[in-house]
């Protein structure tokens, strides 16, 4: 029994790092002339632990998908632009590309909107 459960740890304590290395915080926003999705990885992590892990996450993302050779989850050091083609009038579609296109199934992945659009 107690090598069941000193397994169980160790299987645990090596899961956790994984899991805090995927957490990744998007702030998005429109262009000036409202046809650019704008997108940066938040870099104001809480504390020194998490900007480590920031790091370490930046130097090796793990791969969960490729689409049109685009491999996510996206490296957060790299500002990402999205074109729409003619002006954004309709924020919830906006946050919902957002998230869509910036995320693609990416665990632990998330949005946030800001912006004159986001306030309206």
């Amino acid at each position: 029994m107690p090598r069941r459960l000193a397994a169980s740890l160790f299987l645990l304590a090596s899961c956790l790092p994984g899991a805090a290395l995927a957490q990744t915080t998007w702030v998005c926003s429109l262009s000036h002339d409202l046809v650019r999705l704008v997108c940066l990885a938040d870099d104001a992590p809480g504390d020194a632990a998490a900007a480590a892990s920031a790091v370490t996450a930046a130097a090796a993302p793990a791969v969960t998908a490729t689409v049109n050779g685009t491999r996510f989850p996206l490296d957060p050091r790299r500002l990402w632009t999205v074109e729409l083609w003619s002006p954004a009038t309709e924020p919830e579609r906006v946050a919902e590309l957002a998230r869509a296109t910036i995320c693609y199934r990416s665990p632990g992945c998330s949005v946030v909107m800001s912006g004159p659009l986001a306030r309206r």
